[in-house]
């Protein structure tokens, strides 16, 4: 009798007894590689029937990591594809409905992913195993409770959610014991502007002591690649199999630039054979043949940690590729065949077959050689002046300015001919964008201020603030439309960044403001797109500049590195998209970019006042003003502002009122 039917019996004593086998007594002991053996059954695939772990050892650890009585909390597995990595969620899924069911999830990359998997892969498998079939009600049921996306265990003691990273509701807040995520790297980095899917998983299992997080994917760019950074952190456990000549330990590697490794023949004419293909030992240099080692170095080899003891043992990381592939899937050959074709192609222009080898046979991220500024030049190559002094040949300043859900970032730049320019300050105005300028603690009153505040020229000169662009792109569109609506006048505008090739720096307007007809209201305010990519495009193209002259970046030396950091955070790489490649501009995840933002908004700001297009009398008429000013300084005896004497005391800032228009200058 089962647990459902104790609760139709009519019997006490069958009843009583009934509770205590079903739900009092504590679950059995079973190692999750043990229980896969047991009771795993194998639907769908190449090889149906009875599951076992000696066909895949390397799997049998991973599984029991996952057991709650293992003090590990985080399972990284980056693996190369077709490796059975997705089996370890599933095993360790059917093993907690059977013997001790919790609120559990299955997170992909998408929600078509996560139906895909539940209908076609998890279901039927359930199906066919009488100890998970029996805990879960009929799939054909109408109920709401067991539905694709959502499925009741023991009638409510527990449910298995299936998310999508692309979807922040799907991740609603749910306390889950249990946690599988697949194929990692393709997750974005906000989902619906509420903070990395990783992050509000993990967050969900916060009041789970013996909590499980497994974490498996194919990587795919270095830097960018969520599972390299995971594994990284981890304690970095590789798969060594004992050679069958010298009984020496060792990892299975490519071997393309040492002794050892993947060997081939070749014949007379230079042509591969890849039939030929063996593994050379690093300690003995024999030739290990496939067919007749493989499979009794898979099963005596076993994992060893190369950083034991990281993240206080609690994150257990697993790195595997494809010359681990059990006999009959994919052979040395065939890989040495790929890699062959890969490198073909990659002699004609088309490097994505090579890319797609390194990321799904080696499971190693791919280096994109792409637009990309290097920061450790940048830093040496910085001059040693002050900052918020403007220096000579820059004459008129810009600011853009970025909004985060805490603060605000300003960044204020001077241009020159030729579009040289320099960062001249930055600051960072800490407050709750959402409150009105009018409030107490506002950062918009705060950054009022700050764009009011003199900043002077080396010559003594007041620089004047020609416009200022501040992104609407966040959560706070409205404070942005309202900041730069009170602020037209000063040529205060509101941006939205366009990441499409080919766009202009500064776009066409739209007007925001409507009245209660849904007409739009004249001289409203007004958004202004940004070519985010064509921008950044520029500026990285300005940073390679290295000499002083038209096109030069000028930066401080007396800059926090920081802002070094987020001014190179980003890279320009090409994906391939259906066979076309597509380049894109990527930053990697944890790295902050306002820096450059904040720089892209500045220059369509100067593309709004049309610095870009100043012929010689526009440049003329505001270098006057800085010989006028050098002039009077001279006559009445007093220093202008040292330009390379950063020690020097600075005038203290004065605020200065608002101006109407540029013709106040």
């Amino acid at each position: 009798m089962g647990a459902r039917e104790a609760f139709t019996t009519r019997d006490p004593a069958t009843f009583v007894a009934t509770i205590l086998r079903d739900y009092l007594r504590p679950p059995p002991v079973m190692r999750g590689s043990e229980w896969a053996d047991r009771y795993r059954q194998i639907v769908k695939g190449p090889e149906p029937g009875r599951w076992r772990c000696s066909r895949t050892p390397y799997l049998r650890e991973p599984l029991d990591c996952m057991d709650p009585e293992d003090p590990v909390q985080k399972v990284v597995m980056q693996f190369a594809t077709q490796l059975g990595k997705s089996e370890v969620l599933y095993n360790s899924l059917y093993k907690r409905i059977h013997l001790s069911p919790i609120d559990m999830m299955i997170v992909q990359p998408t929600l078509n992913d996560a139906k895909d998997h539940s209908r076609q892969r998890f279901t039927p498998t359930a199906r066919a195993m009488p100890e998970i079939a029996v805990k879960m009600p009929d799939p054909k049921s109408r109920s709401q409770t067991n539905t694709w996306q959502t499925k009741e265990i023991e009638h409510g003691v527990a449910t298995l959610f299936w998310a999508g990273a692309n979807s922040a509701r799907s991740l609603a807040s749910k306390p889950l014991g249990l946690v599988g995520c697949d194929e990692i790297d393709g997750y974005p980095l906000d989902v619906d502007g509420e903070g990395d899917p990783l992050a509000l998983v993990w967050e969900r299992m916060s009041n789970f002591h013996n909590r499980k997080l497994l974490l498996c994917s194919t990587p795919t760019l270095r830097d960018f690649s969520r599972i390299e950074a995971e594994y990284l952190a981890s304690d970095q456990r590789r798969y060594h199999v004992p050679c069958p000549h010298c009984g020496a330990l060792q990892v299975l590697v490519w071997g393309s630039d040492v002794e050892y490794g993947i060997k081939w023949l070749k014949t007379e004419g230079g042509i591969a054979r890849p039939e030929t293909a063996v593994y050379v030992c690093r300690h003995c240099a024999a030739a290990i043949r496939e067919q007749q080692s493989k499979t009794a170095m898979l099963a005596e080899g076993h994992w060893i940690a190369e950083s034991p003891g990281a993240q206080r043992g609690l994150v257990a990381g697993f790195h595997l590729s494809k010359l681990y592939s059990p006999i009959g899937w994919k052979s040395w050959a065939m890989v040495v065949e790929d890699w062959l074709k890969a490198n073909e192609a990659a002699r004609s222009g088309d490097v994505s077959r090579l890319k797609t080898f390194v990321n799904t046979s080696l499971a190693e991220t791919w280096e994109e050689q792409g637009d990309r500024a290097n920061l450790h030049e940048l830093m040496r190559r910085a001059a040693d002046i002050p900052m918020r002094v403007v220096q000579w040949d820059h004459c008129v300043m810009t600011m853009g300015v970025d909004v985060q859900g805490d603060r605000l970032e300003a960044y204020l730049w001077a241009w020159g001919r030729g579009m040289r320019r320099q960062l001249v300050d930055r600051a960072v105005l800490y407050g709750d964008p959402a409150l009105p300028e009018s409030e107490p603690h506002s950062p918009w009153a705060a950054l009022t201020e700050h764009r009011r505040t003199d900043v002077l020229h080396a010559s003594g000169a007041v620089v004047p603030l020609l416009a200022c662009m501040v992104d609407s792109g966040g959560h706070h569109t409205q404070a942005v439309y309202s900041y730069a609506r009170a602020h037209r006048s000063e040529h205060v505008h509101a941006v939205k960044g366009q990441s499409q090739s080919n766009k202009a720096v500064l776009g066409k307007p739209t007007d925001q403001d409507v009245d209660w007809r849904g007409q739009k209201v004249k001289r409203g305010v007004k958004l202004w797109p940004v070519g985010s990519d064509t921008a950044k495009a520029e500026f990285y193209g300005r940073l390679r500049n290295a000499e002083p002259g038209p096109g030069f970046v000028l930066l401080s030396k007396h800059m926090t590195p920081e802002v070094f950091e987020q001014l190179t955070a980003e890279r320009l790489v090409t994906r391939y998209v259906k066979g076309h490649a597509k380049l894109e501009w990527l930053k990697p995840p944890g790295r902050r970019n306002e820096a450059l933002d904040c720089a892209v908004y500045a220059l369509a700001a100067a593309h709004f006042v049309g610095v870009d297009r100043w012929k010689e009398g526009d440049w003329s008429k505001w270098e006057g003003r800085i010989a006028t000013a050098r002039q009077q300084s001279e006559r009445a005896s007093t220093p202008a502002v040292p330009a390379l004497l950063p020690s020097s005391p600075m005038p203290p800032p004065r605020i200065l009122p608002a101006r109407n228009s540029l013709r106040e200058w």
